[in-house]
């Protein structure tokens, strides 16, 4: 009798366990298919906002159409790719320089020889730039978060960083903070944007003010194209030849580090070669945050991989994964080593088509910070990726070259 009450019993103990557990599972499914259902509405309201642009084709791009049948703005000179993953806006939709059409057939040989971008859509002007009492123009620059306090963005996790707005007037809370577009003019007795240093640098303008008026009139024509196309374009990868007049934005490229600020401002311009209807240049912080916010948003990447540890995606010394070495070889980054690899040799350094956005190279941006600062985003394959993550921001002063400091470029159409 005693042994057939402890089996009734062992019996009831497990369809309670079984019964726990399938509410658990019931629970994991509707938080999953919640989170799964928030992030499409948000890419809903993405391409509504975005394809409301009334894009028609005009002397400096094309409209073509991804898999989905959405369009996009293709600036003419390049061609948007049609390989499956490759064509899509929520995964990243890929445009090659050149006029020839890359397909499963040629596409190997175009990722290493031709300059390549990927679309970021822009759904909200107004959460990129703003503008002040006296008429400037400022980058909209945030923090990431994986907090749920009500002080930060339920979707992407961000809040303001170093501004506030007010009745659409926006303001810039400390003038020494990170900030942009600004110059970067005096520490002590070593002048970084000053007219000394400036008449022997090649960048166009020869005094502090000029080049002031320069970064503010690049900024305002760089937001004026992604107000009017809806989005802008960031490079696929990190920016490869450095050290040469035109760099390039390629597969496989090993010269990518060991720069000063000034010499990446300056060669990133050139990468447009002679095409007149875009603008190519290093990338401004306001469009390395609103690429993060996407990969959020299109649930690449969740906001913990973004602004607590980005290990499972990027070149990090505490990462391991296979790679494509320089010689051609599939290589293991092994963990607790430091390795710099060729830009875009391991698929797990991708996010919507954007290769190591986070580890490998941190990337130079036209953010300034203090008076003597410019800004790097992205974290370095000598670091770990929770101490590093994607939303991380460091600085030094734009004379320096360093190793793990490449750059990242962007484009817009004019």
């Amino acid at each position: 009798m005693a042994e057939k009450t402890r089996k009734q019993i062992n019996r009831k103990m497990v369809c309670i366990i079984c019964g726990i557990l399938a509410v658990i599972v019931v629970l994991t499914s509707l938080i999953f298919a919640f989170s799964k259902k928030e992030n499409s509405t948000v890419l809903q309201a993405t391409k509504s906002t975005v394809n409301a642009i009334n894009l028609e084709n005009n002397e400096h791009m094309h409209v073509e159409e991804d898999a989905s049948g959405d369009k996009v703005p293709v600036p003419n000179g390049y061609v948007g790719s049609s390989v499956a993953g490759e064509n899509e806006i929520d995964t990243g939709y890929v445009i090659y320089e050149g006029e020839e059409a890359v397909t499963d057939s040629n596409v190997a040989d175009a990722q290493k020889n031709r300059n390549q971008y990927v679309w970021v859509p822009v759904p909200d002007i107004s959460k990129f730039y703003g503008t002040d009492a006296n008429g400037k123009k400022w980058g909209k620059i945030y923090t990431f978060s994986s907090s749920t306090s009500s002080g930060y963005d339920e979707i992407t996790g961000t809040q303001p960083y170093n501004w506030s707005e007010s009745n659409g007037v926006m303001t810039i809370s400390s003038k020494t903070n990170c900030r942009e577009p600004d110059v970067v003019a005096k520490y002590s007795s070593t002048g970084y944007d000053m007219d000394s240093r400036l008449k022997t640098l090649g960048i166009g303008a020869k005094t502090t003010h000029e080049f002031l008026n320069q970064l503010e009139k690049e900024f305002n024509n760089m937001v004026a194209s992604v107000e009017k196309y809806g989005g802008f374009y960031i490079g696929r990868y990190e920016t490869g030849n450095i050290n040469q007049d035109t760099p390039v934005i390629q597969k496989g490229n090993t010269n990518i580090s060991s720069q000063t600020w000034y010499n990446m401002y300056k060669r990133c311009k050139n990468i447009k070669g002679a095409n007149t209807n875009v603008e190519t240049g290093m990338i401004w912080g306001n469009q390395w945050d609103r690429t993060l916010m996407w990969l959020i948003e299109t649930g690449s990447k969740t906001k913990e991989q973004i602004a607590d540890d980005s290990t499972s995606w990027g070149n990090y010394y505490n990462a391991t994964f296979e790679y494509v070495n320089s010689s051609g070889s599939t290589a293991t980054k092994n963990e607790g080593s430091s390795t710099r690899i060729p830009t875009g040799s391991a698929e797990y350094t991708k996010a919507n088509n954007i290769y190591d956005l986070v580890g490998n190279v941190r990337d130079w941006t036209m953010e300034a910070y203090i008076t003597y600062y410019r800004v790097y985003r992205g974290g370095g394959y000598n670091y770990s990726g929770d101490n590093d993550p994607a939303d991380n921001r460091y600085s030094y002063t734009p004379t320096g070259s360093i190793c793990y400091c490449g750059c990242r470029s962007a484009l817009y159409i004019k």
